[in-house]
């Protein structure tokens, strides 16, 4: 999915800068890949700054990283739980407050959270039932992240905003 979205933007004459937290992908005269970024872990945010140090600013920053595992009342799973909250709610305030702190971002810049409809908790309904209890709360956490950039960022205009692309089961594998 990343690498689909990297290629298109590319295509639109864009210099992209795609990161993995595996392997380096095959770089291109339009994508910068930078491997072993990983927002779960804590110098995700250090190492993609230095990365990306002598870059021009990035005018657009999209955070699509997930996890999903399932669980249930009689099962829950707290590393997975960890899990889930460390990529979609924890990780992603480190990773932009290095992009922002470097210079990297800066006034006119956009940062665009990929979140899911499931942090909703006006969409929950008993119909549904409970479980998936790290699932839905770190995507409801991950709502509240970008909220609150998007005050720590308004007087830098810096915009930042949550979109819901469908089924975000397709994204987590990033």
């Amino acid at each position: 999915m990343v690498k689909a979205a990297a290629g298109k933007a590319a295509s639109a004459n864009n210099t992209v800068i795609a990161t993995s937290p595996s392997i380096k992908e095959e770089e291109s005269k339009d994508i910068k890949w930078i491997s072993r970024i990983d927002v779960a872990s804590k110098d995700a945010g250090v190492k993609l700054a230095h990365e990306c140090k002598g870059s021009d600013p990035i005018d657009i920053v999209i955070i699509t990283a997930g996890y999903f595992a399932t669980e249930s009342f009689d099962e829950p799973d707290w590393d997975a739980e960890v899990k889930m909250y460390t990529i979609s709610a924890i990780g992603p305030i480190f990773l932009v407050h290095h992009l922002v702190k470097s210079g990297l971002v800066t006034k006119g810049a956009k940062i665009i959270l990929v979140s899911s409809e499931s942090g909703s908790i006006a969409l929950r309904h008993e119909s549904e039932g409970g479980g998936n209890y790290g699932h839905h709360a770190s995507k409801a956490a991950s709502n509240m992240v970008g909220k609150l950039l998007s005050l720590d960022l308004q007087d830098q205009e810096i915009a930042v905003r949550m979109v819901h692309v469908s089924s975000n089961h397709v994204l987590q594998s990033v």
